[in-house]
């Protein structure tokens, strides 16, 4: 018995105790990847898994940066529609500060500073009219702007891709984003903002005016500002050489007349409208208020004709707004219209040297 254990025991082999040249030998096998012994695989697997945990302690610390971050990709801008609350006029897309944004696009080779669009779940049928296909291919992703619409407006136009951050947003949290972008940025015009705020209310986005003003953020007067001008009768305007010409402190001027006299503000508007090349926006405002504001002392004012060796040569009449005007039958030479102008200067000199208003 003795004799067959000692025969079995000189069968095993241990390995010898691990020196400095038997460490390197197992760590040029795991090198190698070609471990023979129990000791080198078990040194090939815990310097594999410690190469693996560090790298993963890596990657969570680079991961932790982008906490809340939102997924950014170039898309082409023709997968990119409007938004249903898209606000800006096209008046907009011709200013010198549009141009201005499109070379620099261009020189950038695309948008530097990206949109924010949110996935359309139908893969929507959208895109602006006129630029790449209206029906896309079946499983083409397609967007919705939030914010961005005249960065988007250069790409498309520039054939760049477009530079977005996606997010899926509900409608309520669009048109507020959308809204306070663009104050931050290029301002919408007072009308455009109108507009906009008009067509929230319409649709039922928001229920009243002090509702949407406290989700925006805006002051109540100003938002009620923007939607009387939003309001105002198509003809007028069209009176104007462009809407973005409309400012907030015209609104109530406007408002109380179409109030007072709406058929007469059209009426004005319309006449005015062939005008926009002659007259300032400000003229046009004051011409479509002022017909209004003093009918009566207008009509009160009967005209005075001035007579020279008993012809009459001019008349001294009252306009529309009460203004006091001189009118020759024909137009004057440059030298009668300077004499004429130093006589009314003797004359208001006499007045003390001005009329009373």
């Amino acid at each position: 018995m003795a004799k067959k254990l000692l025969e079995k025991a000189g069968l095993i082999h241990l390995p010898p105790a691990a020196g400095r040249g038997d460490v390197a030998d197992l760590a040029a096998e795991t090198e190698a990847g070609r471990a023979k012994t129990a000791p080198g695989s078990m040194l090939q697997f815990m310097t594999a898994q410690s190469a693996a945990v560090k790298e993963a302690e890596s990657l969570r610390e680079r991961l932790a940066g982008f906490d809340g971050a939102l997924p950014v990709r170039r898309l082409d801008a023709v997968t990119v529609r409007v938004s249903a609350w898209a606000n800006r006029h096209d008046d907009s897309y011709r200013d010198a500060g549009y141009l201005a944004l499109k070379a620099e696009i261009a020189a950038a080779g695309g948008n530097v500073q990206p949109i924010k669009v949110r996935p359309l779940v139908d893969g929507g049928t959208g895109g602006m009219a006129g630029v790449g296909p209206s029906n896309p291919p079946t499983g083409t992703e397609r967007f919705e702007i939030v914010f961005g619409h005249r960065r988007h407006r250069a790409c498309l136009e520039l054939g760049l891709p477009v530079l977005a951050m996606i997010e899926d947003l509900p409608e309520q949290q669009l048109f507020v984003e959308m809204e306070r972008e663009n104050r931050s940025r290029k301002d919408l015009s007072a009308w455009e903002q109108g507009m906009m705020y008009a067509r929230a209310l319409d649709q039922g986005l928001y229920p009243s005016n002090r509702q949407l003003a406290q989700a925006i953020g805006r002051d109540l007067g100003d938002v009620g500002k923007a939607l009387a001008l939003a309001r105002l009768p198509l003809a007028v305007v069209q009176a104007f050489r462009s809407p973005l010409d409309l400012q907030y402190r015209w609104a109530k001027p406007l408002g109380d007349v179409q109030q007072r006299d709406p058929d007469g503000l059209v009426e004005r508007a319309r006449a005015l409208k062939g005008q926009v090349d002659q007259r300032t926006a400000k003229q046009i405002f004051e011409a479509l208020v002022g017909a209004s504001t003093a009918p009566a002392a207008a009509a009160a004012l009967p005209d005075i004709g001035i007579r020279v060796a008993g012809r009459q040569v001019a008349v001294v009449s009252a306009d529309a707004s009460g203004h006091t005007v001189v009118r020759f039958p024909k137009a004057l030479p440059d030298d009668k219209r300077q004499a004429l102008a130093q006589a009314i200067e003797q004359f208001l000199a006499a007045q003390g040297g001005v009329l009373p208003s």
